[in-house]
């Protein structure tokens, strides 16, 4: 019987011992560690974005319905999507902006200079965030990358960066097609023709061909020529000749401005987190995909990977490939042109783009 009461005492001072450590009852020491996950508050925000004329009104509001839900629960943020058309656009952000309130734009696209110039020349001062201390951080740092750094640098107004220009395909190559009896007929060898990659050598050399026996305007049109594509066209070109490549794709502040996302400055809490949900727009393939084709069963279908739009009375929704953040996150739609076997040509003629 003793050894029994004295096996009760010693567990009983066991216990006591284990709960009275720093005097805190069991589980209390977890309100010491920090929380592992960072609370966000829920907010909601409006995207103002151009969509076809043809995309119906239930469209509209099912794809927004979407988007809002996929953001509400990806980042505690309600994305409400307004579509408008392209003749109402700009005096449609316009207004909004002006009349504030639950309506007013949080993120906008901006379609073109004249709209970005008149937002942030507008009076009382620019009615756009600046977005260059975005660019610098870890968290955002990624576009730097990401968007063609020919592309970046043309949308930056006094060295400072205000929009998030949707990554695209912008310019064509300019070519020189050389018909190969220049090379034997006419006896230049082939580092003379290699050498032919400027608009400058293409005129002496069609001068120097000029002033030889028999040459006409006419055939001298048949031996060299000027056209101008896209980075894959060359490959079809070299099967009439030698082909050169006399310019690059180049982009202007003009091209910057066609398409890009920029925040408008409500408060500091909402302007932060809408360079958030344009990040998430090209960075979320989801999001992104919503964005531009709708949901699947209803405003599309997918054929052997590629995506084909449902066009029909209740379901039509179309948006500009351009519009919807970067092209190289988007889905193939044949119908687009945006396929597959472009992908490759498309990355370097955005890595060769020059500055204008």
């Amino acid at each position: 019987m003793k050894k029994i009461w004295s096996l009760i005492l010693c567990l009983v001072l066991v216990c006591t011992v284990l709960v009275g450590c720093d005097d805190q009852p069991i589980g209390g020491y977890i309100e010491n560690y920090p929380e592992t996950t960072e609370k966000i508050e829920r907010l909601d925000l409006n995207l103002y974005i151009v969509t076809g004329d043809a995309t119906c009104e239930n469209a509209k509001t099912s794809v927004a319905t979407r988007i809002a839900g996929h953001t509400k629960t990806d980042y505690n943020t309600v994305l409400n999507v307004k579509y408008v058309s392209a003749a109402d656009y700009e005096t449609t952000v316009a207004n909004a902006i002006a009349a504030g309130g639950k309506d007013v734009p949080h993120i906008i696209l901006i379609t073109g200079e004249a709209m970005f110039n008149s937002l942030y020349n507008a009076e009382g001062g620019s009615k756009l965030v600046e977005l260059t201390s975005y660019y610098s951080t870890r968290e955002f740092g990624r576009l730097n990358t990401q968007i063609s750094s020919a592309l970046l640098d043309a949308s930056k107004i006094d060295g400072k960066y205000y929009t998030v220009p949707n990554n695209r395909i912008i310019g064509e190559y300019t070519y020189v097609v050389i018909d190969q009896s220049v090379l034997y007929d006419y006896h230049y060898n082939n580092q003379e023709i290699l050498d032919i990659n400027s608009f400058e050598a293409v005129e002496n050399l069609k001068t120097e061909l000029l002033a030889k026996p028999s040459m006409t305007e006419e055939k001298l049109a048949s031996l060299v020529r000027v056209t101008s594509g896209s980075y894959e066209k060359r490959y079809e070109l070299e099967d009439e000749g030698f082909c050169n490549v006399i310019s690059t794709p180049k982009v202007t502040t003009a091209d910057a401005f066609a398409s890009a996302f920029a925040v408008v400055n409500t408060t500091q809490r909402c302007n932060e987190r809408a360079m958030k949900m344009i990040y998430a727009i090209n960075n979320d393939s989801e999001l992104r995909n919503l964005l531009q084709y709708g949901v699947q069963g209803a405003n599309y279908d997918i054929v052997d990977g590629n995506i084909v739009r449902i066009n029909d009375d209740k379901n039509t929704y179309q948006m500009n490939l351009d519009y919807t953040g970067d092209l190289f996150k988007a889905a193939y739609s044949s119908e687009l042109g945006w396929v597959e076997g472009v992908y490759d040509y498309r990355i370097q003629h955005s890595k060769e783009l020059t500055r204008s």
